[in-house]
């Protein structure tokens, strides 16, 4: 299993690369890096759930094409769920 690089780790290293003293300019790297990373994740989280989203609706729709109605309203309500919990929240978050 690869080893988690942390911000701390990055900073350093990246300290060392461009022949700065860590001591001056490694705390400020963390909180820059800390920062990108939580952005990054954010968006690949947003991201996931959107695509959870498209699925369970394609999924209702496929249902509904079939006249299947007890998968069609698990579908729907899993959906439903995603979007209540994840996709408007987000949305509000974001002032959109």
């Amino acid at each position: 299993m690869p080893s988690v690089i942390t911000p701390e780790v990055l900073a350093e290293r990246v300290c060392r690369t461009l022949d700065l003293p860590a001591k001056d300019h490694a705390e400020n790297l963390t909180e820059i890096l800390r920062a990108a990373l939580t952005e990054a994740r954010d968006q690949a989280i947003g991201a996931a759930k959107a695509v959870s989203l498209e699925i369970a609706e394609d999924e209702a729709e496929r249902c509904r094409s079939v006249g299947a109605t007890v998968a069609q309203q698990t579908a729907l309500t899993i959906a439903a769920r995603i979007r209540k919990r994840h996709v408007e929240v987000a949305r509000s978050n974001s002032g959109t």
